[in-house]
């Protein structure tokens, strides 16, 4: 029999490097072959190296470009749209989330989204793949219709310079139709890791491969270019937005365009919150996990009681905002750190207890507290400010109507404080902030057992027996705590006599 001999080119191939990089598409080789008559002869001929060269997949995509498409924009993003089968899905994608391949992620700079996915796809997310797996094999076999959203992904920046997009429809020059020539590189996920995994758990079941799943079912795939952790964070924050209460610490800890995301980063430089801020599941701020302070959502919730005593959500604060309040928002963590840091231990020395034990300002309802009583000292400068917050005007920009709004409000009788910021801080360090006082437990109330008595516990550095406070984070406490720091009688708060265990 004979031997059968790959055909080889019989001229030197047109190296992937040689074609130009389109500065429309932030660099991305493109073959327009509708326009170009000479590149599109060479395509036909098979003349480019690529190819010929199997490290790529092939797949029918529209390529766009997406956001502001002009001259100024330095934001706008470049994507395809594929709707590959289920086989080709698996072969681009290559990166299941419940089980990825032993890449070498640190190298592709995909490090913190895979460490980030291993810790997120835990628990009931794992649990949900096999819920997906079994709808979608529903499908398959004929009992039900898959109605499947698309699924968001992105590629490292270091592929571009190999990707290759040849372009049959230039019509729309925002949206090219052609032939995607992917390298075989993982593709990550920004929106649609359960769908994803529960799609690679389909293209193994026997039931759905001898049903030719592989080759005729069908789902749709964006795929983001050119991209690296940072921006894809940002992608994952923005499709997952403020809404989603499962992600939220994570969502913010990947949101680096925002206006509060960028006034919390200029407040806390240089504090003790400046590497303990809890970014997501895998860092808690539980009594016993003194490593992180706070978590992202109650320090941007804190600064909003800075900004206008609790009545705005972070949403609100917008990028010409930040000059003005960003003074005022340093001067508060300062505050905190002046005053607390010493107590903050983040790692508890032997026979103590942990500061979240033994401490209210170690809770979120305390330190949102002390930032509406802040605002409280401030409120000459901070209620103009404010009240201003969400300026609007027909005719106008966010940011013209706001500094309008400012100058007409600044021009009314001035707020006057109910004490001064000194006056704050001095009775910050004077106040006795231990759980177990008397005049906390009255603010926050006790902890009660099953038996219906009050809850207690063990110092152990002395081994007394101290009744535990509530450390309830309500609107309720923390406007009680707030009231009781500026009023006349916050003396009462200097105590140090003990809540009564019987």
């Amino acid at each position: 029999m004979a031997t059968l001999i790959p055909s080889i080119p019989t001229t030197q191939l047109i190296g992937t490097d040689a074609i130009p990089g389109d500065s429309g598409y932030q660099g991305l080789r493109i073959i327009r072959a509708q326009s170009d008559p000479l590149t599109a002869k060479n395509y036909t001929d098979r003349a480019f190296r690529f190819q010929h060269e199997t490290d790529y997949t092939v797949v029918r995509a529209t390529l766009t470009r997406k956001g502001m498409v002009d001259s100024q924009s330095a934001h706008t993003r470049i994507s395809v749209h594929t709707h590959p089968t289920l086989k080709q899905f698996r072969d681009m994608v290559q990166y299941d989330p419940s089980n990825p391949p032993p890449d070498n992620y640190d190298a592709l700079g995909m490090k913190e989204a895979h460490d980030q996915t291993q810790s997120d796809f835990k628990g009931q997310k794992q649990l949900n793949k096999d819920l997906f797996k079994n709808y979608l094999l529903e499908s398959i076999m004929g009992s039900r219709t898959a109605y499947l959203p698309s699924i968001s992904g992105w590629q490292t920046k270091s592929s571009l310079a190999r990707t290759v997009f040849v372009a049959f429809d230039e019509e729309d020059p925002d949206a090219l139709y052609g032939l995607l020539y992917l390298p075989k590189s993982p593709i990550m996920q920004a929106d649609g890791q359960t769908q994803t995994a529960a799609l690679f758990a389909l293209a193994a079941h026997k039931e759905a491969v001898d049903k030719g799943a592989l080759e005729k079912f069908r789902v749709t795939l964006e795929i983001e270019l050119n991209v690296d952790e940072r921006k894809a964070g940002q992608s994952f924050a923005d499709r997952n937005g403020r809404g989603s209460k499962k992600n939220k610490n994570l969502v913010i800890g990947l949101d680096s365009s925002s206006a509060m995301s960028q006034l919390r980063d200029i407040s806390i430089e240089g504090t003790v919150f400046e590497k303990r801020l809890a970014r997501g599941r895998n860092t808690p701020t539980t009594v016993t996990a003194t490593g992180m302070i706070v978590d992202l959502s109650t320090m941007e919730q804190m600064l909003m009681g800075v900004v206008s005593d609790l009545s705005d959500k972070p949403e609100t604060l917008k990028h010409h905002h930040i000059p003005y309040f960003q003074p005022y928002t340093k001067e508060f963590v300062k505050l905190l750190d002046d005053v607390f840091a010493k107590y903050w231990l983040e790692k508890t020395p032997l026979n103590q207890d942990p500061f979240r034990k033994l401490y209210v300002h170690g809770w979120p309802f305390a330190l949102k507290a002390i930032a509406a009583a802040y605002h409280a000292t401030r409120i000459t400068e901070l209620a103009p400010l404010a009240r201003a917050l969400r300026a609007q005007s027909a005719g106008k920009g966010l940011e013209e109507a706001f500094i309008d709004q400012l100058h007409e409000e600044q021009q009314k009788p001035p707020s006057q404080p109910v004490i001064t910021f000194e006056e704050l801080k001095d009775r910050l360090e004077k106040i006795d902030w231990l759980r177990y006082r008397k005049h906390w437990i009255k603010l926050t109330g006790a902890k009660q057992g099953k038996d219906g008595k009050l809850k207690t516990f063990k110092l152990k550095s002395t081994g007394e027996e101290k009744v535990e406070g509530q450390a309830q984070n309500t609107h309720t406490v923390i406007g009680n705590v707030r009231d009781k720091i500026l009023s006349d009688k916050w003396e009462d708060l200097t105590s140090t006599e003990d809540q009564k265990i019987s």
